[in-house]
């Protein structure tokens, strides 16, 4: 389907970490870049809730009975067997090459909110952003997970294994790329209510229409110089600093997308695969759930998040056929 292919600056190259007292900038703009545009895909779905997310309340993805919150669906094993687990934190980002005989410097990457019902959570207005900008080598290898033309998805849209069937490409998953960091920008926030033309006091459906299909331009420090080369491939990732309550927004993105030279991709918790089996009949945070805790969220110190490899797999959904909505900006 696809080809081949507040307040401080921390810029990490080749193992060399500088401090800057300029920051990313995060801001709504009114139409989608036209200028000095070296990369971009534009096609994307009109629903769904694709989102990055760093929420405190958990949920066990779980239909069975449990005292405490949950929703949807686990996962499902070899026999058939479905598996809880605690809703994941996610980042989210995409690959790509850029279009240019010469090498350029990175301006901004423009992305769009999505359409769904869930579009910006109550609680993310004004909340720190970052980017991390990488660099990928390997090439990418296809992992069905065990499922085939004969055998359903283990995990992925509808959820519902057992009464919906799940297309066996919907827990399929890349292998054998490696993500390189060349910077990490932070200081950036997610606009506040005004920007999408709100009160700051209003209480805003995450369903409302102005929320929707809006441009956010994530522009680098005047200083940064970030170089893209032709040829090479490059990805962007997208943090919410901190969690808390409500705290994730969604991006428009296609989810059989036809972007030649990349794909969408995301940091899945801590990154280990399958998430670990949670027990619904203690709370979140009793001991015996301590493994499917750990494995749903990021850990507390930001580097050591920032050092989890990216990839496209992830509960429920994955990103391996995904596209979002991009557009890379040289200087």
């Amino acid at each position: 389907m696809k080809t081949i292919l507040a307040a401080f600056l921390l810029v990490i190259i080749a193992g060399c970490q500088i401090n800057n007292p300029d920051s990313l900038s995060v801001k709504l703009a009114d139409n989608k870049p036209v200028l000095n545009v070296v990369a971009s895909y534009e096609d994307c779905d009109k629903g769904g809730n694709t989102s990055l997310a760093f929420d405190k309340s958990d949920i066990y993805k779980w239909s069975g009975q449990s005292s405490f919150a949950h929703q949807s669906w686990g996962y499902f094993d070899l026999d058939g067997n479905e598996i809880p687990y605690i809703k994941r934190d996610r980042d989210l980002g995409q690959t790509f090459q850029i279009n240019a005989r010469e090498p350029v410097l990175l301006r901004a990457v423009v992305v769009q909110t999505g359409f769904g019902d869930n579009v910006v959570r109550p609680e993310m207005y004004g909340q720190a952003l970052s980017m991390q900008i990488f660099e990928v080598s390997g090439n990418q290898v296809l992992n069905n997970n065990g499922s085939d033309d004969n055998t359903e998805a283990f995990h992925g849209f509808p959820h519902n294994r057992t009464g919906d069937s799940i297309s066996s490409y919907r827990d399929d998953f890349f292998e054998g790329e490696t993500f390189y960091q060349i910077a990490v920008f932070r200081g950036g926030k997610f606009p506040e209510k005004a920007g999408f033309g709100f009160a700051e006091t209003d209480s805003v459906s995450p369903d409302n229409p102005k929320l929707k299909g809006k441009y956010l331009e994530f522009t680098l420090p005047d200083n940064a110089e970030v170089t893209l080369h032709p040829g090479k491939q490059y990805a962007f990732l997208f943090m919410i600093d901190e969690m808390g309550d409500n705290r994730g927004f969604t991006l428009a993105n296609h989810y059989i997308g036809n972007y030649p030279d990349g794909h969408g991709i995301r940091r899945d918790g801590n990154g280990i695969f399958p998430p670990e089996p949670a027990n619904p009949e203690f709370d979140f945070t009793d001991s015996k759930n301590a493994p499917a805790y750990a494995s749903a969220h990021f850990p507390v110190d930001f580097e050591k998040r920032a050092a989890i490899q990216p990839g496209t797999n992830g509960y429920p959904d994955v990103c391996t056929w995904r596209d979002l909505v991009f557009y890379i900006v040289a200087q």
